[in-house]
């Protein structure tokens, strides 16, 4: 009896570890925060694989963030450029479902009668702010947010030393006084305490905001939504153009012997790590680290704007295209969620999911009812660390380089499982939906995740199921936010898998390291065993147990034995 009082108390203590995060999910509603980064390649985080002849841009504390958390190998943005991928993100609905529901991709002001993620939050009993970038929304105050200071005007957001942002329900008039005199890339980093940097100002006021709100009574959202990577300009928007990646200090890359706007562009990745490290020490200073939902992501994959070259460090870690592209280096983001206690810690994912998966997402969570029909589901069982379906499709749309002309019809993208199917151009010209004269081209990512190998005329069949899925669902393949590239820029396509190989030598090893499906930090060997003793021990008790007690105790042991079993499978 002492035995099995002993293994007993044993089994209720896993059962107890492996029902902990549920309980959370269910009983409390915890702080969620999003941070979202703006033009991040996937290659540009720490954790994800890729190299360069110049190294790494270091990300220590995105880099911890991560470990504390789960990766998602596997993580989508909405679309490959800001607006429309930030609207998936705010409506849970895909660009191929945009028109149907009268999203433009551009903005969603108060009266368009489109339930944004913010509003569901604050209906939901939350405080609600925003900080940096509202774009799609363009009065955060009237669409769901208490706080608001930040840019709703994007051609603004592309200059991080302007006379003015915006705050509350105003334009223009939160003035940066610092910045009303000269200004270029010397007078700036050379007396960075007198000018006024934007991203500064965003995080400033949203560690004020948290100081004030984590001690309240209701929980709290906070969208963190920096402007950078993004290429922007040291002068006045929207005048001067983009013209590098302003920063107020090159830190460790000032003495590197690269381009000028390749050492801004790693000082700022890593400007901005401190600051997420800055977000992370103020939450375990206010004691509500552990009950606090953190996400980050970025809206597109890796600039190659503002002069800055998207290859210099290996920005998409190796895939194929960049910011504008169908291709995954346009559309892959590094994403991590982090909950301790309730997120897997130290663990990758290969779970499909994309932006329009947040809202029903976070409506689970909270408990809202997401609007009908969405595009998107809910991961929160990926995020427990349970298994769950993949989902049926991701789809975005984007003009090719393959006849694409303004007022033509652009193409889309779209994978199923290991599937990727790429349409630079709809055939139909009039109603811009896909059809089954589409010209698709193919890639197996389980097998060519660098997009190398067109493999469409060796698998007909999949093909003719792509575009079978695609056609049911009504969609569109009108783009958003739209750039046609001229056949000068056609020749430089970064889509072109010649010069990927070119480039990118390294790649055979990086497939090994993006398909391995390892954890990032694999249970210890001592853990590992424990569990599997404490199985062995429940099933040769249970089976003891059945030829001493009634049939109904005998049973209660064998389902003991099958929780433990779930628990260390989980």
């Amino acid at each position: 009896m002492s035995v099995m009082i002993v293994v007993t108390y044993g089994a209720a203590l896993l059962v107890s570890c492996a029902a902990s995060a549920e309980l959370r999910a269910e009983d409390a509603k915890p702080n969620i925060i999003w941070i979202m980064a703006d033009d991040l390649g996937w290659g540009e985080v720490g954790l994800f694989p890729s190299t360069s002849q110049y190294g790494r841009i270091a990300t220590p504390h995105l880099d911890k963030f991560g470990q504390e958390g789960t990766l998602f190998w596997n993580a989508y943005a909405g679309y490959s450029v800001c607006a429309p991928s930030r609207t998936t993100f705010f409506t849970g609905r895909h660009s191929g479902s945009f028109v149907k529901h009268g999203l433009n991709g551009a903005e969603i002001k108060p009266g368009d009668n489109v339930l944004n993620l913010g509003q569901m939050l604050h209906d939901a009993g939350y405080t609600t702010g925003l900080f940096g970038k509202s774009a799609p929304l363009t009065a955060p105050l009237q669409q769901g947010f208490d706080a608001f200071v930040g840019q709703v005007d994007q051609a603004y957001c592309h200059n991080m030393y302007p006379i003015a942002i915006d705050t509350g329900d105003g334009e223009l008039n939160f003035p940066l006084t610092g910045n009303t005199g000269p200004k270029n890339r010397n007078l700036c980093m050379a007396r960075p305490d007198v000018y006024n940097y934007t991203v500064d100002v965003f995080h400033k006021s949203a560690m004020q905001w948290i100081q004030q709100v984590a001690q309240g009574s209701k929980p709290f959202f906070l969208y963190l939504a920096y402007t950078v990577p993004h290429a922007g300009g040291w002068e006045d928007a929207p005048s001067t153009k983009e013209q590098g990646n302003p920063v107020p200090t090159d830190l460790q890359y000032a003495d590197k012997d690269w381009p000028e706007v390749e050492k801004d562009h790693a000082a700022v990745i890593t400007y901005m790590d401190s600051l997420i490290g800055d977000l992370m020490k103020k939450l375990k200073e206010l004691g509500v680290d552990d009950n606090t939902l953190v996400f980050f992501a970025s809206d597109n994959g890796a600039s190659h704007e503002g002069h800055q070259n998207a290859y210099f460090f290996n920005s998409t870690g190796g895939l194929r295209g960049y910011k504008r592209s169908l291709f995954e280096g346009g559309v892959r983001s590094p994403s991590m969620v982090r909950w301790p206690g309730v997120v897997p810690a130290n663990k990758s994912s290969d779970h499909l999911w994309a932006f329009w998966d947040v809202l029903p997402t976070l409506a689970e969570l909270v408990g809202s009812t997401a609007p009908e029909g969405l595009d998107g589901t809910s991961i929160m069982p990926t995020l427990l660390g349970r298994t769950q379906d993949p989902p049926e499709y991701l789809y975005w749309t984007w003009p090719g380089c393959q006849g694409g002309r303004p007022g033509s019809a652009s193409g889309f993208g779209v994978r199923i499982g290991s599937w990727k199917g790429v349409v630079p151009q709809c055939h139909d010209q009039q109603s811009l939906k896909p059809t089954p004269d589409d010209v698709m081209q193919l890639y197996n990512l389980d097998e060519d995740p660098f997009e190398t190998t067109d493999v469409a005329h060796q698998h007909l069949h999949v093909v003719k199921r792509l575009k079978e899925v695609v056609i049911s669902k009504s969609l569109t393949c009108q783009c958003f936010q739209c750039k046609w590239l001229t056949p000068t820029e056609c020749e430089r396509y970064p889509g072109k898998p010649s010069q990927a190989k070119l480039i990118f030598p390294e790649q055979a090893a990086l497939r090994s390291v993006r398909t391995s499906g390892a954890s990032l930090m694999p249970m210890p060997a001592l853990a590992a065993a424990t569990c599997a003793l404490m199985i062995v021990l429940a099933t040769v008790v249970a089976a003891v147990w059945q030829h001493k007690q009634q049939k109904s105790a005998s049973a209660d042991s064998a389902d003991m034995s099958s929780v433990l079993s779930e628990s260390c499978s989980e």
